[in-house]
């Protein structure tokens, strides 16, 4: 899309505006000489390809939303049977980011994807963005955040479901032997996780809405997807307000109650709350039709990814500027 030089214009003074937030743990040289973290590493071709922008970013009074998606998918299994034409029919400019290989690599390098698309919506915008992320997308966005101060002045909201925030105790033992990249980073210990929640996990100025189901049989244990309690963090239980919603991790990201949920959250609600009529429903815009596609389409996607990518017997090795 072409918006970096714009965007470089703006971090001088989004570093003023950010001065209030906790302070990156272990920065770096680059860090202290530039303001804005490390220098990305991905080519600017790259980047702007994984950035596909909907509807009017700078004449909407509405916050930009951002899904990212999660490992082993992609932006059309994830979302475009979903929140792409809820969002649509909402009126809500959104932005998707096809993370490489399905999210399957190393995620220092998806996050990569994750910061030039908050730097270059909010150019082209002209306001903050909001995140919504499911599984790993539901928790690239802290990563950016912590290692790219500038950014953290540009994002209201971080809304995650099933996000792998702390881990999962699931992915560990699938992993015992060996694992694509991104699946050995989300397992409960990882190297990745220690650097990513060390120094704190929050930032003032961002509100974090996180959204699990006890059914999760990827992020398991489901309360690995919470953050601690502070003011500016929710985390809600989708059955303590949906008994019995028989959703588990993919169904996070078709159901209505937690569209509900997460659309409060965007517009502000400190404590989102669902009538019970919303419960056990798929959320608004999805044609019903599409569902014997839609979700198959998704499990191949997600099948296809754990067959196509590479295993490795060892994590990544911890990026030298989160040492």
């Amino acid at each position: 899309m072409g918006f970096r030089t714009r965007v470089t214009a703006l971090l001088a003074s989004l570093l003023v505006s950010a001065g209030g937030a906790v302070s990156a743990p272990a920065a770096t040289a680059q860090e202290v000489a530039s303001g804005t973290g490390p220098a990305l590493t991905v080519d600017e071709a790259s980047l702007d390809r994984s950035l596909n922008c909907h509807g009017d970013l700078a004449g909407s009074d509405r916050n930009t939303v951002i899904p990212l998606h999660g490992t082993t998918a992609n932006v059309e299994a994830n979302w475009s049977w979903t929140w792409e034409p809820a969002l649509a029919e909402e009126g809500r400019p959104y932005c998707t980011v096809e993370l490489p290989d399905n999210g399957m690599q190393d995620v220092r390098v998806s996050a990569e994807n994750v910061t030039h698309a908050i730097r270059t919506v909010y150019a082209e915008s002209g306001r903050k963005v909001d995140l919504v992320g499911h599984s790993q997308g539901g928790m690239i966005g802290r990563w950016t955040t912590k290692w790219w101060p500038d950014t953290r002045a540009m994002v209201a909201n971080m809304v995650g479901l099933g996000s792998s925030n702390n881990g999962s105790d699931m992915i560990s033992l699938t992993c015992t032997v060996a694992c694509p990249e991104a699946m050995r980073q989300r397992s409960s210990g990882s190297d990745f996780l220690t650097a990513l929640n060390e120094g704190g996990d929050t930032y003032p100025g961002i509100r974090y809405t996180r959204i699990a189901t006890r059914f999760d049989e990827v992020v398991a244990p489901y309360d690995k997807a919470f953050l601690p309690p502070a003011d500016n963090v929710r985390n809600i239980i989708l059955q303590d307000q949906c008994p019995g919603e028989p959703v588990e991790h993919f169904l996070l990201a078709a159901s209505n109650p937690v569209w509900e949920l997460a659309v409060q959250a965007l517009d502000g609600n400190p404590d989102p709350r669902v009538d019970p009529s919303a419960c056990q429903k798929i959320m608004p815009a999805v044609d019903v039709a599409q569902i014997p596609t839609g979700l198959p389409s998704t499990v191949g996607t997600v099948v296809g990814a754990l067959a196509g990518s590479p295993w490795t017997a060892a994590e990544p090795p911890v990026a030298d500027y989160a040492r």
